[in-house]
């Protein structure tokens, strides 16, 4: 007999309130943890100009964790629900270092806008500090947000060199440092900086354009490596349907182990292998 809906909530509130005991009164030192790493991603976000607070991270993990466990207690058992209720908090990380690389990606792609509008500015016979501050509202999300920090730190009394420097540091890359360091010579020792500017822009967009080609190139790789890594699961899927034995010969058997143990090895050597030929640089 299946539970009703208020049963349902009853049960997953009581869960909750069994839960919260256990991480304030009876856990104190998980709960220490978890309200540092909640700080902690919460710190991470901010450095990304995500305003989050650490209270509404650690409640979107405790309901997330509660969600997965509910569903876990219902298609297995209490001990597996145990820890699908943990894997919110374990993954956090992970997305938000998938989402700091997907920005940044993002922020490399539109340096030349940057670089195209500055020139603009610059030939109005507009102060570099001047088009900068013209420029941000222009530019697209992403290196809006990193411009207007820059911007920010030179207004509080940063020189415009350290504060390209600091931008550089907060974005690690071959693509950053091929404008700051050239920017911070002609900031510094005077020159031309509408000539430096075309110059680095052009160099970014040739640059641009062969990873992009690049990855057109890596394509069919790609796929290759994604059909190679599902033909075996598929293959054991299809083998289970005809054979009802084979996975229990597979799976419970000193022989199957070894053949399924031996599999995944060679499964993850052959994403190593295709990984490193992919990962040439344009």
């Amino acid at each position: 007999m299946g539970l009703s809906r208020i049963e349902i909530a009853s049960f997953a509130l009581g869960t909750g309130l069994v839960l919260r005991y256990l991480i304030r009164i009876a856990l104190p030192s998980a709960a220490r943890r978890f309200e540092s790493r909640s700080n902690r991603l919460s710190d991470t976000l901010r450095g990304e100009f995500v305003q989050m607070p650490a209270s509404r991270i650690a409640l979107v993990l405790i309901i997330a964790g509660l969600v997965l466990a509910c569903f876990a207690i219902v298609a297995t058992g209490l001990l597996i629900a145990s820890i699908a209720g943990l894997i919110p908090a374990l993954l956090a990380g992970t997305a938000i270092r998938w989402y700091r690389a997907r920005r940044r990606k993002l922020i490399l792609s539109r340096l030349p806008v940057l670089l195209d509008l500055l020139v603009g500015h610059l030939k109005a016979g507009h102060s570099f500090s001047e088009s900068l501050a013209e420029t941000i509202p222009l530019l697209p999300s992403g290196i809006r947000e990193e411009m207007s920090w820059v911007m920010q730190k030179h207004r509080l009394g940063t020189p415009l060199v350290e504060t390209f420097l600091l931008f550089e540091k907060r974005i690690p890359s071959e693509d950053v440092s091929l404008f700051v360091r050239p920017l911070q010579a002609a900031l510094s020792s005077g020159g031309n900086l509408v000539d430096l500017l075309e110059q680095t822009r052009d160099i970014l967009r040739r640059r641009n354009r062969s990873a992009e080609k690049l990855k057109s190139m890596t394509a069919q790789a790609r796929l290759q490596a994604m059909v190679l890594t599902l033909i075996t699961p598929v293959f054991a899927l299809i083998l289970s349907r005809i054979d009802s034995s084979f996975l229990p010969n597979l799976i419970g058997t000193p022989q199957g182990k070894i053949i399924l143990a031996i599999s995944v090895t060679l499964q993850v050597l052959g994403w190593i292998t295709i990984k490193k030929i992919l990962s040439v640089r344009p």
